[in-house]
């Protein structure tokens, strides 16, 4: 199933990333070249689960600016950003569209006015 991962807050001169995997049972996920900062890597392998996350960004020339290495979990289906300040990974919040809930807020509208227009006119009980 795999997962996602995009990186923030990676110090200057820093103008890539890449990152690997180390588990002892499922293989390695691995980047097979450098990103960009801005693009998110798009694991197509199935998520390591409890690893060790190895992360770097990298300057123009391919020089290390600044390497980390992180105990985390990893989980299929999942979305991650690793932040280089504080060299910590989070999961990211799915998400959420406003449209269901805003076309189920327009009906219960018209609900509630067809039910005042319908009460406003009808005839008082003899």
């Amino acid at each position: 199933m795999g997962f996602t991962l995009r990186v923030e807050n990676a110090p200057s001169p820093a103008i890539q990333w890449m990152a690997q995997c180390n588990t002892y049972t499922t293989g390695e996920p691995r980047m097979a070249s450098p990103l960009p900062l801005a693009q998110r890597w798009n694991c197509p392998e199935p998520a390591p689960g409890y690893n060790t996350l190895g992360i770097a960004c990298f300057d123009a020339e391919g020089y290390i600016v600044q390497e980390s290495i992180v105990t985390v979990t990893i989980e299929d289906g999942r979305d991650y950003i690793f932040d280089f300040a504080t060299e910590t990974l989070q999961v990211t919040a799915p998400a959420v569209s406003f449209w269901p809930l805003a076309i189920l807020g327009g009906f219960a509208v018209l609900a509630v006015g067809g039910a005042v227009v319908a009460f406003a006119m009808a005839k008082p009980g003899k």
